[in-house]
């Protein structure tokens, strides 16, 4: 058989061009692997066990030292997890995982694999860092079988792998890198960790398109899919779960890298509001949802009159295709005339957003940059707009609200079917309405 070494794609023949991924010259030959030459990790022998009569202290959560880590992971690590955190190069993976496993010395003996870089390049790193590496082990090891024997011998409980595209296993074909050995050691760090009940981390670059380099397959073997993004000309990153299986998915934490480390951000508003006593035109607040976090955060708009003939429609952050239909639905509705206009979207902070909750804040924003009118920056807006420009019910309402009193602001508009589900304890001024068009003669009266 002929992988690609870039998706996974299997072929009888090579080809030239991979015809699911677009990739050239991404082919090779992988021999398989008879079944008597394949070893494995030699697992417990174990018995079928009732789930009542499994005790807590089995399911019992570890923690990182960090908190935002634990809160996205699902309150702490589980024995036998394998975590894979995947990010672009240079982003700070090594830096954020080399900062938790000094942490997690102090609960349990550590290793940390470095197969990219030498064990001096680390140390150097380490030194920068604001921790305590005393009892902290590195090895510089990329054959598997080896490290797992110092696993085995010395009693590890925690494993950082640094990182899988570059560490091999002997008993699986192909080069480092290439489709079967990322396939065939990530599932022999799985069986490590669950034979041994030890929780591992792998590091994962990804390719152009964002994604983890490797099978797709890879995704599946683990328990836990972290990406680490952020932009180079920003300090700020965001740690995102894109799978969890002890825990909610598409949760975030923010860091920001500083001198001496990776530092938490608790207070999002500085981020993601740093104007919010100002208030000019184009621009307003809305409380999206990231996993089971409410974030407040600002949308920006501009419209100014086309030069061109053909007018301009960009986002940054906010799905286009939804913009797109958000732009016409004013035009429709609302009778504004849009269609000479070049309308521009940014998502204030760098964050992408899918929540159908931001349409009203995006519509207002709209609106209040073609007016050229300000928006009181006391007032959030929350709800999704439908065709017809009637404001539809949004989910965790009162979950969102909780956020927005707990940043001072005032006043809170919500679709009206919302109304008889918040919480009465709330003592924020909330206004609910029906339709587009009430909002905006109540806004700009």
């Amino acid at each position: 058989m002929f992988n690609c070494s870039n998706c996974g794609y299997k072929s009888i023949g090579w080809l030239g061009k991979c015809p699911l991924c677009g990739e050239w010259e991404t082919f090779s030959r992988q021999e398989p692997v008879s079944g008597k030459s394949r070893r494995g990790v030699p697992r417990k022998n174990s018995s079928p066990t009732l789930i009542k009569d499994i005790t807590g202290e089995q399911v019992k959560r570890i923690s990182t030292g960090m908190a935002e880590f634990d809160r996205i992971i699902g309150g702490g690590l589980v024995k036998g997890e394998v975590i894979l955190v995947g990010g672009e190069p240079g982003v700070g993976k090594s830096t954020l995982l080399l900062e938790v496993s000094s942490k997690l010395a102090k609960n349990g003996k550590t290793l940390y694999v470095s197969a990219e870089e030498s064990t001096e390049q680390v140390s150097l790193r380490a030194s920068r860092l604001r921790g305590d590496f005393d009892s902290l082990y590195i090895l510089g090891e990329d054959n598997l079988e080896l490290v797992y024997k110092h696993i085995k011998e010395e009693g590890f409980k925690f494993i950082i792998i640094d990182s899988i595209q570059v560490v091999y296993y002997p008993q699986s074909e192909g080069s480092k890198g290439s489709v079967s050995q990322i396939r065939g050691c990530a599932d022999y760090l799985t069986q490590i960790a669950k034979s041994l009940g030890v929780v591992i981390f792998m590091v994962g670059h990804v390719t152009k398109d964002g994604a983890i380099a490797g099978p797709k397959l890879l995704e599946h073997i683990v328990d836990c899919v972290l990406y680490f993004e952020g932009e180079t000309i920003s300090n700020y990153r965001i740690l995102r779960a894109i799978k969890n299986r002890f825990g909610s998915t598409g949760d975030i934490a923010v860091f920001e890298m500083k001198c001496s480390g990776l530092e938490e951000v608790t207070k999002l508003a500085e981020i993601f509001l740093p104007h919010r006593q100002k208030s000019f035109s184009g621009s307003c607040v809305t409380c999206v949802i990231e996993g089971l976090r409410p974030l407040l955060i600002e949308l920006q708009s501009l419209a100014a009159r086309s030069n061109f003939g053909v007018a301009r429609r960009r986002s940054l952050g906010f799905d286009f295709n939804r913009f797109s239909l958000l732009v016409a639905i004013i035009e429709k509705r609302l009778k504004l005339p849009l269609s000479g206009e070049d309308v521009f979207l940014n998502v204030a902070g760098g964050l992408k957003i899918n929540d159908p909750a931001a349409d009203l804040g995006t519509v207002m924003a709209i609106i209040s940059s073609f007016r050229d009118k300000d928006i009181p920056p006391s007032i959030v807006f929350i709800g999704e707009v439908g065709l017809a420009g009637e404001l539809r019910r949004v989910s965790n309402i009162n979950m969102r609200l909780k956020e927005v009193k707990r940043a001072d602001f005032k006043q809170c508009i919500i679709p009206e079917v919302n109304l008889k589900e918040v919480d009465k304890k709330n003592n924020l001024d909330i206004k609910g309405f029906s339709s587009l068009k009430e909002v905006v003669d109540e806004v700009f009266k």
